[in-house]
């Protein structure tokens, strides 16, 4: 498919709006209104914003997205943007919780119409038949089957971060606000290093579940085996950064300002 037609499906798409997410709840407000305002005037001079050259992870939107070290912060805001977009486009269309098959066919054609590379994804049931079962565990799992050993030492560091914060952390209210509605879930991880031929690679974990009640940070919470049902999907991914050069100030400018309520860094040690 030629450029200007894959220009033309990116531009044609609707993106989903959460207004939960400008509510003070969703972050510090101050720190929200100068990630919006950078965002603003960025699309306005028609340059990408790029992330802090030293963020290490963050939640954005229902993901938990991670990064080893030697990326440059181009680089992560093609990530961080790129993978919003495909969420916020998915959402657009189809609910996420209710339509979960059809989500994730829009989010991966959008992820695939934007540069990103992979295949072989499919969902498996992973929940336990008997004993106790954790989300972040059984994600982790997942993920090692595909991740290089610095992709699974950053994101496992991501994962202990947003297991200490507090229920009223930024990162915890965006992140469950967008993974869990009711007693479902559809949520993603993402780690992310360079391969060994110089492109962006994406470990894609991909997890939705059902719960018999909700409770706060699910991640984390230890489920008795007939609490929760849970799916797995994971594949690598790369990003052509040549392919999505032509698409990336499109993507921005549908962003918009709202694209800063929904990424909230995390600190890494």
């Amino acid at each position: 498919m030629t450029g200007a037609s894959q220009l033309d499906f990116v531009s044609s798409l609707e993106l989903s709006h959460d207004p939960r997410l400008e509510a003070p709840q969703a972050g510090p407000t101050e720190d929200r209104e100068k990630r919006r305002a950078v965002m603003r005037d960025r699309a306005a001079a028609e340059a990408a914003p790029d992330a802090s050259a030293d963020l290490r992870a963050a939640v954005n939107g229902g993901s938990l997205v991670s990064f080893a070290a030697g990326l440059d912060a181009s680089e992560k805001s093609d990530v961080l943007y790129s993978t919003q977009f495909a969420q916020r486009a998915a959402s657009a269309k189809h609910d996420r919780f209710a339509e979960t098959d059809a989500w994730y066919r829009l989010y991966l054609e959008v992820m695939e119409r934007l540069g990103w590379i992979g295949e072989g994804f499919a969902f498996a049931e992973r929940s336990s038949s008997k004993g106790e079962f954790r989300m972040d565990k059984s994600a982790l799992e997942v993920i090692g089957a595909i991740a290089t050993g610095n992709q699974l030492a950053i994101l496992v560091k991501a994962l202990d971060s947003l297991k200490a914060l507090a229920e009223s952390d930024g990162a915890i209210r965006v992140f469950e606000m967008q993974a869990i509605a009711e007693k479902s879930g559809n949520y993603q991880l993402g780690p992310v290093d360079r391969a060994a031929n110089g492109a962006l690679s994406l470990a894609l974990g991909a997890f939705r579940f059902r719960l018999n009640d909700r409770r706060r940070g699910f991640l984390f919470w230890t489920w008795g085996a007939e609490e929760v049902a849970f799916w797995a999907a994971a594949q690598k991914m790369t990003l052509n950064r040549d392919h999505y050069a032509p698409l990336r100030q499109t993507v921005i400018s549908k962003l918009g300002a709202e694209a800063a309520d929904y990424i909230v860094g995390l600190d890494v040690v």
